[in-house]
Parts: C-alpha cells; structure tokens; sequence
C-alpha cells in the first residue's frame, strides 16, 4: 500500500471515528436532556397541582369531591400546565395517582415505585395525600418511538454527510501531503540516473519545504562534483600530455636523426621526466589526501627548529634570484605534527614564492601565536593574483592566468596538497592579498596543548 493510500485511511478511520463519536454524543445527550427537561416541567406542573388540591381539600373538608367526579383532576391538571399545553403532551393526567396520607391509592392507575416520583399535599405543615407520577422512562409511548425514529433518521443523514465529507477531506489531505513527497521521490530517481541539473520548486515553509531545500542542495553539489571531476579529468589529462608530448617529440628528433644525442639533451629529457614524476607523485598524494589514507606520524615537535631548516635550505636559492628574505621566528613552537607533511607544506610553499616572485622582490616569514594556535604567515612581492583567484587557489590544478603559469614550471596541485596536510593536523589554510603586493598565505596550526 503506497503512502497515499495510508494516509487515506488513516485520516477517513479518523474523521470516522470523531463522527460517530459526535453523532453517539448529541444523540444521548439530547435524550438525556429531553428526559431531564420533560420531568422538571412535568414535576412543576403536578406541584402547582398540590397547590390547587391542597385549597380545594380545605375548602371541601377532605377528597371525596375527587372521588364522586374523577374528571376534576384533568381539569385540574390542565388548569395548573401552560396556557400552550397539547392535551396530549407529556403531562397526561392519566398516568398521575392521587394517595390519601397513609399512602392508600385513591385515584389513578397504579406505578411501580421504583419509576414513580412523590409530591406531599400540605395544608400548613401537615400532610393530607400525596401525588404522584412516573418518569419519562415508565411512560414512554408511540409519540416517543416517532420522536426517536425522526432523531434517529436525523442522525443517519448526519452521519452520511458526515462520511462523505470525510472521504472528500481524507482525499484532499492526502493528495496535498503526498504531492511533494511524489515530487521527492521523481526527482531522487533523476538524481540516481545522473541527472543534477533539475531543481525542484517549492513555496512550502514547512518540513517538507525544507526537506526540498536540502535535496535541491544535494543536487547543486552533486553536480557541482560531476562538474569538477570532468575538469579535473581534463585537467589531470592535459597537464600529463604535455611533458609526454615533449618527450614524444624529442625521442622522434633522436630517431629520425634530427637532433644529436648530446648531454644538453640528454639533461632536458632527465627535467621533463622529473617534471612528469613530480606530477604524477603530487597526484599520488593529493589522491589519499582526498581518501583520506594519507599516512601521518604525529610527534611532538619544535615547529620553529624544522621551519628554520627549511627556510635555510631555501636562502641561496632566494639569493641567487635575488628575492630577500625576511624570517621572524621564535625560540620555541611546540605542536603535534608530522615533521615529513609539515616539511612537505613548507617546501610547496617557498617553491611557489621562489617560482612566482619577481625578481628584486621580498619574501616575509613569521610564526606567532594566537590564542590556541601558531600562526604562521608567508608574504610575497608582485605579482599578485586577482580578487577572484584567491578563494580557488587550493583547487585541483587551477592556475591563475597571469605571470603565475605552466612556465614557472606549476601545475596547480602544490597548494591543494598544502591544504590538505593543514587541515589533517586541526588547522587552517588561506590565501589574501599581501601588503607586498604579492600573496599572503595564513596557517593556522593547533598549540601544544599538555
């Protein structure tokens, strides 16, 4: 049974049942109230009765002008209802019984008295017969039985309205609750066959209307993702054609006798096949660091002694293009790392300065601490990078269009990686604008915390 169906039978069992629960409520107690209103109406009448006998029977001195001319009490009784009373109606004067002090019937049939109702005759305090009469129980007759056909037959039609209305209301509920859930369900199964680009629209504001937003949401990143794996596929393809391309040609020069077998040579293939292992190796990596299975082996360690070493290594480097090197690191930064990650962020880090910095620039490096973290800081001098480039400068293989190019020997991947290994030791990358005119690149890294 679909979810439709359900919640059709849920919402009809429901107004069903209220329904008749309604319908059994008014019935009993519009009896129950007719009985309670008839009684105290018929209990007034007959003491208005007590009054008139009780004169009369002070007047005539005891109860033999009932007993000589019975029809003196329907007058009587008449005399003491409402002007407006149906000489039919409830309070016949035949179902009354007048009893002498003793409680001796003297007029009228006799009533069981469990279902009859006792109302004293007084002159002053003394008691001189009682009158009595059933209740509605004991006395219910043909014009009851049509009465209670005629409430009955009304609540019959009450409750076929009553179904009907139940069945429509079920139905439109139904139909208005499992409409976006159908939609969900049409759209999930375009997600499943690959298609992202359908979006579903919704004014709702409740659950559901969330639950809309997310999958819409879903299927933005979905294709999002399909999107950057067929870049990175392309990327990944063009990036390895080239230096293959390069060493394709090359080795056709050597065959076909166009160019001599020389060191020069020789050395020129030796770089673009370090190029193309560099690659190839920085793909390897930033492939486990995106599974996840990127070995780590945290110690605690001096991160200001292994940043020392690494910035010396690099000086004759900076020196030779003639790009200062400002350092402003302290004695002591102890940190949970992997000494080999760490070295392998700051080595990508100084290659890209070393690369992009123009010459007769400057490069600062600083560590310090804030808060709970070191922070570590790398500005560079022109060139820069546009506004626009700097949230997507940790993307697979993206290089901004500029002097910071395939020339300068990068393939995008560097700073990717660099990401990675931050955020695997609880820290943080980015990339903004240097007061140099360059880059600065920010890295958080979680203190010692023992």
């Amino acid at each position: 049974m679909g979810i439709r169906n359900k919640l059709f039978v849920i919402f009809l069992s429901t107004f069903l049942v209220l329904t008749l629960a309604a319908s059994g409520f008014y019935y009993l107690s519009f009896l129950r109230s007719l009985e309670t209103y008839l009684d105290e109406r018929q209990q007034a009448q007959v003491e208005r009765l007590a009054d008139h006998l009780s004169l009369l029977y002070q007047q005539r001195g005891g109860w033999q002008f009932l007993m000589e001319d019975p029809r003196q009490l329907k007058r009587l009784y008449r005399l003491a209802g409402d002007r407006d009373d149906d000489r039919d109606s409830r309070g016949d004067h035949r179902h009354l019984q007048l009893l002498d002090v003793h409680k001796q019937r003297l007029l009228g049939p006799p009533a069981p008295p469990e279902f009859r109702s006792e109302i004293p005759v007084q002159i002053g305090r003394g008691i001189v017969g009682y009158l009595t009469y059933p209740d509605q129980q004991a006395i219910r007759d043909k014009l009851d039985q049509r009465f209670m056909g005629r409430q009955l037959r009304f609540m019959g039609w009450m409750l076929f309205v009553g179904v009907g209305l139940s069945l429509l209301v079920s139905w439109l509920l139904a139909r208005h609750l499992v409409a976006p859930i159908l939609a969900l369900s049409n759209h999930t199964r375009d997600l499943q066959e690959g298609h992202y680009s359908a979006r579903l629209e919704t004014r709702r504001r409740d659950e559901l209307g969330t639950l809309t937003e997310q999958v819409n949401q879903l299927a933005q990143r979905l294709d999002q993702g399909q999107q950057a794996r067929q870049r990175w596929f392309s990327d990944i393809a063009h990036e390895l054609r080239t230096p293959v391309a390069i060493l394709q040609g090359e080795l056709e020069a050597i065959s076909d006798g166009i160019r001599p077998l020389s060191p020069e040579f020789i050395k020129s293939l030796e770089g673009e096949v370090a190029q193309l292992t560099h690659l190839i190796n920085d793909l390897h990596d930033l492939a486990l660091a995106d599974g996840g299975n990127l070995r780590y082996r945290f110690h605690r360690e001096n991160l200001a002694d292994l940043l020392g070493e690494v910035v010396d290594s690099y000086r004759n480097s900076f020196s030779l293009q003639s790009i200062s090197l400002e350092t402003r690191i302290p004695d002591l930064a102890v940190i949970d790392m992997d000494p080999v990650r760490i070295r392998q962020l700051l080595d990508n880090l100084l290659q890209n300065s070393l690369k992009y910095t123009a010459s007769g620039g400057t490069l600062s490096l600083s560590l310090t601490h804030a808060g709970d973290n070191w922070e570590l800081l790398l500005e560079d001098s022109a060139p820069g990078v546009p506004d626009e480039a700097l949230p997507r400068l940790f993307d697979h293989l993206y290089r901004v269009e500029s002097s910071r190019n395939r020339r300068t020997g990068g393939a995008g991947l560097g700073l990717a990686i660099c990401q990675r290994i931050a955020e695997a030791h609880g820290g943080t990358i980015g990339a903004e604008h240097s007061p140099l005119g360059g880059v600065r690149i920010r890295i958080t890294l979680p203190r010692e915390t023992s």
